[in-house]
């Protein structure tokens, strides 16, 4: 139900605030180091008898300090919210955040700011739950909408755009953007012969395979499978990915698809069309066993999938695999693939990894050894995102200036998000914050000196979400259903007009309103 008038009382309110506020007067210092932020607040009242509530599907907000650092600039004492509670609650995903915030928002008894993902935030903009961001802005002493605009990546911003109204509703201080990481040493024994292929005395020889591995292996769906067959046929017990989840990003394999849902309101047949080299690769990939499949058959997030990152997996039969490349994006480096890397003694030697029962010296140990650096990061037949927090203010809310002072302390105060920066060394979606980090880094050593976060600025700027909508999530699973189905040979799929047109059922009885008959088949 859109919430219209709600949105504009809060505008309203913020106009009013603008010309009666007691909080516009030049900030202040009040302990020689910390000013006092320059922000609207509403004359008269008593903040410490308010609450504001914060909800999210993650507990970064918590565990990076964002919620003390807001408390400390804006409600300890002689701040413009002095004494007023913050509540923070965090739901994940799994726990079902979703299934708990829509039913709060629908009731009016939702927080006042709130997360999500891309495509939560579309739903959240298209029930008319998020307020007017931008309004917000504009009406703020001291945040300029046209350099923020300016200064933030272009995907970012526009992801966050109420279409209803074209202005912003929601925006992350991070950019998420993907890449292929893989191990260079076993790219370097099946391709190293190849023309063009840098020699080993190449410097930043890291980085000269990854741009390769680029441009002759990974440029294309086509190549991305005969990549798969390389790596199987040069060492029958090596695979290139862990399974078929890691080219689930390119099921495009352009930097322009085409929207899920066309000009019409209805399933687009080009996207159909553009799904099928997709689902024919996926088909190829499998194998029953590992022995008959592209893949390693280790299934994301699993305990094999996690193994295959430090060196090989072992099968129920106790044969070793060796999996070279996985698709993560930003935070999948640091999280998920450094911590499962191969580290190395003073003499280069590989060391063993712990195990989960030894003693914290030797834990400790491990942790401070170099890595291998045997790792490259190379980009595949398109560009792609994988993740990101979107904070947003209900369009509800009782606050609406403090609840913009959130998020003005998350996303416009620069120092903050460069000090936020250089403690997580993510990758934020702040042009100022990010260029001089970039210009100065002297590389990751887990990648061999590879400057990351260049490679993933410029893959950033290749992303356009024109093409997203609401039905993107739910359309994606519903598809990768009936593929598993068809890779598995289930009954009743022997081709992929087969697969398209059980697909086309479900999304009848799913999704109606956009249901639309003679969709291809082939």
């Amino acid at each position: 139900m859109m919430k219209k008038l709600s949105i504009l009382l809060i505008i309203l309110m913020l106009a009013s605030l603008v010309l009666t506020a007691c909080g516009t007067e030049p900030a202040t210092t009040t302990d020689g180091t910390e000013e006092t932020p320059n922000v609207v607040v509403e004359e008269g009242k008593d903040y410490s008898k308010e609450k504001l509530v914060i909800w999210s599907f993650t507990d970064e907000l918590q565990t990076a300090g964002d919620i003390d650092y807001f408390k400390e600039m804006y409600t300890a004492p002689g701040k413009p919210f002095e004494g007023m509670e913050v509540e923070f609650v965090a739901v994940s995903i799994q726990d079902g955040y979703m299934d708990k915030i829509l039913p709060a928002l629908e009731s009016g008894n939702g927080p006042d700011v709130f997360t999500g993902e891309l495509d939560q935030v579309k739903q959240f903009i298209e029930a008319g739950y998020y307020g007017n961001l931008e309004a917000m802005i504009e009406s703020s002493p001291d945040v300029d909408l046209a350099a923020e605009k300016a200064d933030y990546k272009e995907y970012i911003w526009q992801s966050g755009i109420d279409p209803a109204t074209g202005k912003l509703a929601a925006l992350s201080w991070q950019v998420t953007p993907g890449a292929i990481f893989f191990k260079t040493d076993m790219a370097t024994e099946v391709w190293g012969t190849e023309a063009g292929f840098p020699s080993m005395d190449t410097p930043d020889y890291n980085a000269e395979v990854s741009t390769w591995v680029s441009a002759n292996k990974f440029n294309s769906i086509e190549n991305l499978l005969a990549a798969q067959e390389e790596v199987k046929a040069f060492n029958p017990q090596w695979r290139l990915f862990p399974d078929d989840q890691a080219v689930r990003f390119f099921a495009a394999g352009t930097n322009n698809p085409v929207k899920w849902v066309d000009e019409n309101g209805t399933l687009n047949p080009a996207k159909i069309k553009e799904q099928i080299p997709y689902i024919n690769m996926v088909g190829s990939m499998y194998g029953e066993t590992i022995e008959t499949s592209l893949t390693a058959n280790a299934a994301e997030w699993s305990g094999p999938w996690f193994d295959a990152m430090d060196k090989d997996l072992t099968d129920a039969q106790g044969k070793t695999w060796q999996v070279m490349a996985y698709s993560m994006p930003t935070w999948g480096l640091k999280y998920i693939i450094e911590p499962n890397m191969e580290k190395v003694d003073a003499q280069g030697n590989t060391l063993e990894k712990p195990a989960e029962d030894a003693d914290q010296a030797t834990k400790d140990a491990y942790a401070a050894a170099p890595y291998k650096g045997n790792w490259g990061m190379a980009v595949g037949p398109n560009s792609y995102f994988w993740g990101g927090t979107y904070v947003g203010i209900n369009a509800d809310t009782n606050l609406p200036e403090a609840a913009f002072g959130f998020a003005k302390s998350m996303l416009f105060d620069k120092e903050r998000l460069a000090a936020r920066q250089a403690v997580d060394s993510d990758m934020y979606s702040v042009e100022s914050v990010m260029a001089p980090v970039i210009a100065q880094y002297d590389g990751r050593d887990s990648l061999g000196g590879m400057n990351h976060l260049q490679v993933f600025n410029e893959e950033a700027s290749k992303i356009d979400l024109s093409n997203v909508t609401i039905y993107d999530r739910g359309l994606n699973d519903l598809l990768g259903v009936h593929i598993t189905n068809y890779k598995q040979g289930a009954a009743g799929y022997t081709s992929v007009a087969d697969t398209l047109k059980a697909f086309y059922a479900d999304v009848q009885v799913t999704y109606p309103e956009i249901y639309v008959d003679g969709l291809p088949t082939e």
